[in-house]
């Protein structure tokens, strides 16, 4: 019913997820236009959403689903070939099943003028083929010329927990039967004994010969809902008129055993009592037991899942925060309760660790729901590639690598307009055109990798091109017009690069509605940054330029280091953390404008006071009275000053900017276990 929420909702999460495969299949049929599964798999999309939409009472979805179902026939039957503006269309397509559904949610109005442009190119497709009938014969593949009824074999072997999932084999037998002259026959397959027999389980297959003037895919259509995990064959005979003859008097021979087998079970049954037992040959063949194999659930079923909110894994994440917390807490109690009484404080230490180790676990578990492949995000980033070359006229391959690598889906949603503004440069800015690239002996082929990796508890994303690479005197003279840096300095290259981060920054004489590289680089930074992450540039001038995105898999926990500066409490990555130490005072040199360096075996770091880079009064001025801690960003290292390490322990991120405010040099907040609430630091901004 239209009005039930639940279906709906259900209608519109699932419809959603086969969009996003339909889009991939696309672009995949794109590159391999002669793969037939790919095309039939678009058409078992397709009419899977005209018919949910049908149930839900959605006629305007299932009226358009089902002109693209019909256009997706044609194709089917070889009447349209591949094309680029058949692409184009489809892709079209896609984007408008996917208004329909964001109209159904309420979160945007239909936009008709969008429907009836895709119908009309729909339509014009039509037009072409009932305008040309000779290209049209032409095109057809051979399964759509039948001359006469063609004798078909059909093989049915059903999942055996078909039944306990809802199916009905014998629906597929009636509807093979309404195709033409349609003769069953079963067969039998370890049948148990009786005690052990399971109605709900499926012991038998099928066979039989189907004889009908359809095309194959008309057969294929029928058995097209019936082949997700089922063994399902439909094989012509391919038979002269004569051996026809033959074939038919050999499967009626088939029929008269199956019978006689049948007989003569009922025959054993019913043992006549002069003769003794039964002494009936055997000669006829009876079905072998291995005809259905006996599969256990665990290799017959498929992995068994179930669709859950993100609200509620949200929820639920809170709540393992929450235990978290008290687990902080927990800690102080055990401390105190051991000073009033060191036996019950031993037993409560004991309780505390095991209860330490199921809340671990149970994070753990949690953690591993929430991840996601971010191959979730990057084919979608195909579509973009896709469309750009099309209207730019550049040929530019999307090469993707790692995509089974996991990230929290909270950083994935978060990850996609960074990157599609990263590809959108690289295409726009960093390939050249197919002139200048034969001009330079490359490929006219522009290639961008996207890769996915993990390195140090970390996952390493980079985006990188093999156009012209960006020109490292034009971000000069851009930056010291500026007045980024002064005219007697000489920063190295690697410092120049990082100025396209700068808000503002483009050496491009005119920006272009794709991108301008420099233009928003500060926004994707920022959004970087905030997902408590970095971002690194390297270009090489005439090979290309690399991006590189280094992230934490979660933001919900982490481990983190607590410290002290005055009466503050402060949390730092733990991850970021390489060393702590007190330095000696020859290691602590004095350089120009009150900086100082750590001399750590043979490497020079500069040194960060925590109290002076917050305004704080801190313990300590002097840093061979206080903890130096290294941290290390990206590729860099420094010192931070601080007055004393407190602990490391799982600490629950809370976003300050749904709470409070963005806080310079800080990524977020945690509850402490005494309910107060410490900062939690942002190394790059600490460091800069």
């Amino acid at each position: 019913m239209p009005g039930d929420g639940v279906p709906l909702q259900e209608f519109v999460e699932e419809s959603s997820e086969l969009l996003q495969g339909m889009e991939e299949i696309i672009l995949e049929w794109d590159n391999r236009p002669g793969d037939r599964a790919l095309v039939d798999a678009l058409f078992r999309t397709v009419h899977t959403i005209k018919g949910g939409a049908g149930v839900v009472m959605r006629m305007d979805l299932s009226d358009y689903a089902h002109r693209l179902e019909g256009l997706l026939d044609r194709v089917r039957s070889g009447q349209l070939v591949h094309s680029k503006e058949l692409v184009s269309i489809l892709l079209d397509a896609v984007d408008c099943l996917g208004m329909f559904l964001t109209s159904i949610d309420g979160a945007e109005k239909l936009d008709n003028s969008r429907i009836e442009s895709s119908l009309t190119n729909i339509g014009l497709l039509d037009d072409q083929l009932s305008g040309d009938p000779v290209s049209r014969t032409e095109g057809a593949t051979e399964g759509t010329t039948v001359v006469g009824p063609t004798p078909y074999l059909v093989n049915l072997k059903f999942d055996p927990e078909m039944p306990q999932k809802g199916g009905d084999p014998l629906l597929l037998l009636d509807e093979l039967a309404q195709l033409g002259e349609w003769i069953p026959i079963v067969h039998p397959g370890a049948l148990p004994d009786l005690e052990d027999f399971d109605p709900q389980r499926l012991y038998v297959w099928w066979s039989g010969k189907l004889t009908t003037s359809q095309p194959v895919s008309k057969i294929e259509e029928v058995t097209m809902f019936f082949r997700n995990g089922n063994d399902l064959s439909v094989i012509p005979f391919d038979l002269t008129p004569e051996q026809t003859d033959d074939a038919e008097r050999a499967h009626q021979t088939q029929i008269t055993r199956a019978v006689q087998w049948v007989d003569e079970d009922t025959d054993i049954a019913r043992p006549d009592p002069d003769d003794g037992a039964s002494s009936r040959p055997t000669d006829l063949a009876r079905p072998a037991a291995q005809d259905v194999p006996v599969l256990t659930a665990s290799e017959s079923s498929s992995s068994r899942s179930i669709r859950v909110s993100l609200d509620r894994l949200e929820r639920l994440q809170n709540l393992i925060g929450e235990a978290v917390i008290h687990q902080s807490r927990l800690t102080q109690l055990c401390e105190e309760a051991h000073e009033l009484d060191s036996v019950f404080g031993a037993s409560l230490a004991e309780f505390f660790e095991e209860n330490s180790r199921s809340v671990r676990d149970l994070q753990d578990e949690i953690q591993a729901v929430r991840m996601v492949p971010v191959d979730s995000i990057f084919s979608r980033l195909r579509r973009v590639v896709r469309d750009y070359s099309v209207e730019s006229n550049k040929e530019i391959k999307l090469q993707i690598e790692g995509g089974d690598t996991e990230l929290d889906k909270t950083v994935t949603d978060q990850l996609h307009g960074p990157l599609i503004h990263l590809i959108r440069n690289a295409m726009d800015h960093g390939i050249e055109n197919e002139t200048e690239r034969r001009l330079a002996g490359k490929d006219t082929r522009g290639t961008i990798w996207l890769r996915a990796f993990h390195r140090g508890g970390h996952v390493i994303i980079e985006v990188q091109d093999d156009g012209k690479g960006m020109d490292i005197e034009k971000i000069r003279a851009k930056g010291l017009q500026l007045g980024l840096f002064e005219k007697g300095e000489d920063p190295s290259d690697h410092q120049l690069l990082q100025l396209v981060f700068q808000p503002g920054f483009t050496t491009t004489e005119a920006v272009t509605g794709i991108s301008g590289r420099g233009v928003g680089m500060d926004t994707v930074k920022r959004d970087i940054e905030a997902l408590l992450g970095s971002i690194d540039i390297f270009s090489w001038p005439g090979s290309g330029t690399r991006l590189r995105l280094r992230l934490p898999l979660t933001l919900a926990i982490i481990d983190g280091m607590i410290v002290r500066v005055g009466s503050s409490y402060f949390i730092l990555p733990l991850l970021a953390v390489v060393e702590a130490f007190r330095p000696r005072a020859a290691d602590v040199r004095q350089m120009k404008r009150d900086n100082q360096l750590v001399e750590i075996r043979g490497e020079f770091l500069p040194l960060v006071r925590l109290h002076e880079k917050l305004g704080i009064d801190g313990d300590f001025s002097d840093p061979t009275d206080a903890v130096v801690l290294v941290l290390q960003h990206v590729d860099s290292k420094h010192c931070l000053m601080v007055d004393e390490i407190i602990d490391q322990r799982p600490v629950v991120i809370k976003n300050m900017e749904d709470n409070f405010v963005q806080v310079p040099g800080m990524t977020g907040a945690s509850i402490m276990g005494d309910g107060k609430v410490s900062f939690i630091l942002d190394v790059a901004a600490i460091a800069a």
